[in-house]
C-alpha cells in the first residue's frame, strides 16, 4: 500500500493558491503577458523531496498545456485565401496543432517555505518571448527562401535551369511550414497589424517563387538532332516519339542549336541479326543501335554520352522487326535523357 502514498499526499496537500501564498516575486508571471500554472503541496517525510517537487512540476506543466490547448480550441487555424491580390486572414476550427512543441518554451521555478514546509512550483510561458521565438523561425524560413533564389540564379547562369527550378520548388514546399508559425503567433497574442505584415512578407515570397518557377518552366530550350536509318530509309518516328516523351516533362524545343540551352544528338541504325523458324513461323530479328549525347550550350560541355542497342522481332521481315526495335529503344533513350537532364 505504501506505493500509493505519494499520490494520496499530492491530492491531499495540493492546496490551491487561494489557501496558500506563493512567492511574491511570482506575481509578474500572473499577468496577461504569460500563460502560467502554480501548484503547491506539503511534502511528507515519507516522500523523496526531489520526487515530490518533480511531481508538482509535472502537474503544473500538464495544466499549462491544457490552458494552451483551450486557447487553440478558441482560435484555431490560420486560413489564407487570395482576395483581389491581397491576403485575407480567416480563422476557423478545422485544424489543430499539437501543444507539445510549445512546452519546450516553458520555464519552471520552485520555492519551499521553510516555516510551513509548503512547496510551490510554477510553469509559465512568456507570450512576448514566444512570439519572438516564432518571429525568428519565420525570419530563418524567409532567409532560406532568399538563399534558394541565389542558388537558383547561379544554376541559371551555369546553364542548369532544371536544377534551378527544382531548388525553387523545394523552397516553395518548405514555405508551407509558415502556416503553423502564424498559427502560434496568433495563439500567443501577436498584434494583428504586425501579424499581417509578416503574412504579407510570406505571401510575397510565395508569389515570387511561383512566378520564377513558371518562368523557368518554359525557358529551357532543347535542340534535338536525330537521324534514324531503317535499312536505307529514314525513320522519323524515333525523333517524334522522343520529343513526345520529353514534352510530357515540360521540355520546349528549338531547331536553332545556338539558341538552345541543350543540344541532344541521336544517331540510330538498324542491322539484321538473324531469322529463325519458331513453331513453323519464320521470325526476323534485328538490333537497333544508337549513340546519344547531351551538350550544354553555355559551356560547350558534353554532359552525357552513351551507346545502347535494343532487339526487335517480327514475322513480316527485317524492316518491320526494326520498327519494333525502334519503339523499344525510343523509350530507353527518353529515360536516359530525362535522367541526365534532371527532368
Amino acid at each position: 500500500m505504501k506505493r500509493f502514498v505519494p499520490i494520496v499526499l499530492l491530492l491531499l496537500f495540493g492546496l490551491k493558491l487561494e489557501a496558500q501564498s506563493y512567492p511574491p516575486d511570482w506575481v509578474k508571471y500572473t499577468n496577461e503577458g504569460y500563460f502560467f500554472d502554480i501548484e503547491s503541496g506539503s511534502e511528507s517525510q515519507q516522500m523523496d523531496e526531489a520526487k515530490f517537487r518533480n511531481d508538482l512540476l509535472d502537474l503544473a506543466r500538464a495544466n499549462l498545456s491544457k490552458q494552451i490547448q483551450v486557447k487553440v480550441e478558441e482560435v484555431s487555424q490560420l486560413d489564407k485565401t487570395a482576395v483581389n491580390g491581397e491576403t485575407d486572414i480567416q480563422y476557423s476550427s478545422t485544424r489543430r496543432f499539437t501543444t507539445d512543441l510549445n512546452l519546450k518554451l516553458a520555464k519552471t521555478e520552485n520555492h519551499t517555505d521553510i516555516s510551513s514546509g509548503m512547496v510551490f512550483v510554477i510553469a509559465y510561458i512568456n507570450k512576448q518571448e514566444t512570439c519572438q521565438y516564432y518571429e525568428n523561425e519565420l525570419q530563418m524560413l524567409l532567409s532560406e527562401t532568399d538563399n534558394a533564389f541565389q542558388i537558383a540564379e547561379n544554376y541559371v547562369q551555369q546553364g542548369f535551369k532544371p536544377k534551378a527550378k527544382s531548388e525553387l520548388q523545394q523552397a516553395l514546399s518548405e514555405l508551407d511550414s509558415a502556416e503553423e508559425i502564424f498559427f502560434w503567433l496568433n495563439i500567443f497574442g501577436m498584434p494583428k497589424p504586425l501579424l499581417q505584415q509578416h503574412l504579407n512578407r510570406v505571401h510575397h515570397a510565395e508569389q515570387s517563387l511561383k512566378t520564377r518557377i513558371a518562368e523557368l518552366e518554359h525557358s529551357t530550350a532543347y535542340c534535338v538532332l536525330c537521324t534514324a536509318d531503317n535499312f536505307g530509309e529514314p525513320y522519323p518516328n524515333l525523333e517524334n516519339e522522343i520529343k513526345g516523351e520529353l514534352s510530357a516533362s515540360g521540355c520546349n524545343f528549338t531547331n536553332d542549336t545556338i539558341a538552345a540551352d541543350y543540344v541532344i544528338r541521336i544517331e540510330a541504325a538498324a542491322r539484321e541479326f538473324n531469322k529463325t523458324n519458331v513453331a513453323g513461323t519464320l521470325v526476323y530479328f534485328v538490333f537497333v543501335d544508337a549513340t546519344l549525347s547531351i551538350e550544354k550550350n553555355v559551356t560547350k560541355q558534353r554532359v552525357f554520352e552513351d551507346e545502347i542497342s535494343e532487339k526487335g522481332s517480327h514475322t513480316m521481315g527485317f524492316k518491320e522487326a526494326s520498327r519494333e526495335g525502334y519503339k523499344t529503344i525510343s523509350k530507353k533513350i527518353s529515360e536516359l535523357l530525362k535522367e541526365n537532364l534532371g527532368l
